[in-house]
């Protein structure tokens, strides 16, 4: 907007304005849990969306997607939702989902990928897309022009809490529609316990959650998912702890920790396994090639 559109829209803004019932009693502010970690990316080329290519995509962090330009059909958990240009989604930690039957090979889509704490406050955004308002089209310019300054980490994750309750507001375009090619429930349900209740790391603590014992568990889950629940969650801890290892400066051992592994040993010993490079090694290569990135766009 120009400088004389901006004006007029607070002067219209401002003539709403009623006398206050009191000088000194106002609105409160609400409790605000910030986003962290955030990283922002476009993505132009359809075949770019699906990373990585094999299977459907899982991990801990929750992921904003925006339409701006084309449009796309996104698998998520069990539901398909199409998204149209102009239109966006919030995809949730440990939500299965990958992207098919673009309208068009060169899209325009913008992604913020980010942590929270707290993420009660976006349940209303679960498989709910939405359009893309002015109102939010201008936080996401404003998000993406301190992202890319380097020394606004703190406005960043302002602005980004803030593109979230102005994304609460939007409206949704109730073009979600079930039957995707889907994880089985039982999949999902193990994945939302490990994602909600941080406390819950063992077989027999999932199974109490569940109502079930570990043995039923354990059958169950082999025989709708084809590998059995402690693979699955070894997946969910290694996932966790790549993302912990790229984004934070955690020491190594708190982060094993954190994802539930017993020992730092036992954390070292698979994590090798998975990635074929120990965590030290996993976090020196990921910060050389930030390094790398950095100097690169300087450059640029």
């Amino acid at each position: 907007m120009s400088d004389a559109s901006n004006r007029a829209v607070l002067e219209r803004a401002v003539a709403l304005l009623p006398s206050p019932p009191s000088p000194l009693i106002g609105r409160c502010a609400a409790t605000l849990t910030r986003p962290d970690n955030i990283i922002c990316f476009r993505r132009e080329l359809a075949a770019d969306l699906n990373n990585p290519r094999e299977g459907r995509a899982l991990h801990h962090r929750y992921v904003l997607a925006l339409a701006l330009g084309a449009g796309a059909t996104v698998y998520v958990d069990d539901h398909t939702i199409r998204l149209n240009a102009g239109e966006g989604l919030l995809i949730f930690p440990f939500q299965f989902h990958d992207y098919s039957e673009p309208t068009s090979d060169n899209i325009n889509w913008l992604f913020v990928t980010f942590d929270l704490a707290d993420g009660d406050s976006q349940q209303l955004l679960r498989y709910r897309p939405f359009v893309i308002t002015n109102s939010v089209r201008q936080l996401a310019g404003e998000l993406i022009e301190a992202y890319l300054e380097p020394s606004e980490g703190e406005l960043t994750s302002l602005l980004l809490g803030l593109l979230l309750a102005r994304v609460r507001q939007a409206p949704a375009t109730f073009q979600s529609l079930n039957a995707a090619p889907s994880p089985p429930a039982l999949m999902l349900q193990v994945n939302h316990l490990v994602q909600r209740r941080s406390e819950i790391r063992t077989v027999h603590e999932i199974a109490q959650s569940l109502g079930i014992s570990e043995s039923h568990l354990r059958a169950r889950f082999r025989a709708s998912c084809g590998v059995s629940v402690c693979q699955h969650l070894r997946r969910l801890r290694l996932e966790k702890a790549s993302g912990l290892l790229r984004l934070t400066t955690n020491r190594i051992t708190e982060i094993s920790d954190q994802c539930g592994f017993t020992s730092i040993y036992s954390f070292s010993r698979t994590f090798r396994e998975a990635f074929g490079v120990s965590p030290r090694s996993y976090r020196n290569d990921n910060r050389q090639r930030r390094q790398i990135a950095d100097v690169q766009a300087v450059a640029y």
